[in-house]
């Protein structure tokens, strides 16, 4: 359980700061498009780190998903939220996520999938601690009304070598 909290941080677009393959030669209302789910994500951060779950769950769509690693399956906005409510009363105050994205991929004007990294890390740790978390993801996000919200959510646990 303690992991499933720490790794929403991830969410998908909680998750941008850096979007190396984002496209190949994005055209203008990708570049715009880009930059706006890059802003969604800095909302979600921002909501995690403040463990403001309305905040947080208001960035999913209403009817959304979210999948930890483990399997569980969060099945709406309400679910998110109420979830995420309980986690961040039990959440230390010192763990930060880092999000990466490593592809985003434009299926239909209004609809983007993306994959990247989360990486859970208590704020002010040394750089050479161990992060207390990290997985990798792929979201699905929809444009609806002109605002990027997350469709779906799915975490995944790095291969250990």
């Amino acid at each position: 359980m303690r992991t499933h909290w720490i790794v929403l941080v991830f969410i998908g677009f909680s998750l941008a700061f850096s979007i190396k393959g984002a496209s190949q030669n994005p055209d203008k209302n990708q570049s715009a498009d880009i930059k706006a789910i890059r802003q969604a994500a800095a909302k979600l951060d921002a909501a995690y780190n403040r463990r403001d779950a309305k905040a947080f769950s208001e960035i999913f769509l209403e009817d959304a998903d979210f999948q930890w690693h483990t399997g569980e399956l969060l099945k709406n906005r309400t679910e998110i939220g109420q979830y995420f409510a309980n986690s961040f009363r039990k959440m230390p105050t010192d763990y930060r996520h880092i999000t990466t994205f490593q592809h985003i991929r434009f299926l239909k004007p209004d609809i983007a999938i993306s994959d990247g990294t989360v990486v859970i890390a208590r704020e002010g740790a040394a750089e050479n601690e161990k992060p207390v978390l990290e997985v990798l993801f792929t979201c699905v996000g929809e444009k609806v009304k002109g605002k990027w919200s997350i469709a779906a959510i799915r975490l995944i646990l790095p291969k250990r070598e």
